[in-house]
């Protein structure tokens, strides 16, 4: 009698379940490698627009005049607040326009804190030939200091955009901002990424700024 060739039960069971061992651990190898690679695209389509808008800050705040906030030198705030065709030298103080023709404008960029694990520089304008460049310390004299950036009041701030997203502090420096009178200017210090590892991101990837931007001030005035 000829014997009948072929696997048992037993063979095919086996087999199956490592055929099922294998692809499981394919899956999960590639799920990893999906992830990680949509990750890398969207920290670098992050990173890249985050950078635009930096330039674009850093721009505006070089071409003014007046830093009305941070206040003192060495100073240090989440806020930031500069003022285009405005000096406290001209005219009698506070301060008057550069132009008497031409507009002013407030800017104020500021960290919206509401999630903490994802912080949000925004920015904000006041525009007007009636505007005045902040200056705190003198009650009355001139346009009050603005309030926290997420309670901007209506009417006075208008919200143009959000300059950047997924940031974080610089670790050891409380705050994003620094007023630098050694420099004519202010600094700015952020984190757009992540600093610190997690279970999830054991790798994390991040693009530190910390850099100091002289201002258009005249004759470097204390004043302004």
């Amino acid at each position: 009698m000829k014997k009948t060739s072929g696997f048992s039960l037993i063979e095919l069971v086996i087999a199956v379940s490592l055929a099922s061992f294998v692809l499981i651990g394919v899956s999960v190898i590639a799920s990893q490698m999906a992830r990680s690679q949509v990750e890398g695209i969207r920290g670098g389509t992050v990173t890249g627009w985050s950078l635009v808008s930096y330039l674009s800050m850093a721009k505006e705040i070089e071409e003014a005049n007046v830093l009305a906030y941070p206040i003192a030198d060495l100073a240090e705030g989440d806020a930031v607040i500069v003022c285009k065709n405005w000096s406290r030298m001209q005219g009698l103080l506070p301060g008057g326009k550069l132009d008497a023709a031409g507009l002013v404008s407030v800017i104020q960029y500021c960290v919206d804190s509401t999630d903490p694990t994802n912080l949000i520089l925004r920015r904000y304008a006041n525009v007007g030939a009636l505007v005045a460049c902040p200056c705190p310390g003198a009650p009355g004299a001139c346009n009050a200091a603005p309030v926290a950036c997420v309670a901007s009041p209506a009417g006075t701030w208008t919200e143009t955009g959000v300059v950047g997203f997924r940031l974080e502090k610089i670790t050891g420096l409380p705050n994003m901002f620094k007023r630098d009178n050694s420099i004519g200017g202010v600094r700015l210090r952020y984190v757009i990424g992540r600093q610190t590892p997690t279970t999830n991101d054991p790798n994390p990837k991040s693009t530190p700024f910390n850099i100091a931007i002289g201002m258009q001030k005249q004759y470097n005035s204390s004043l302004d």
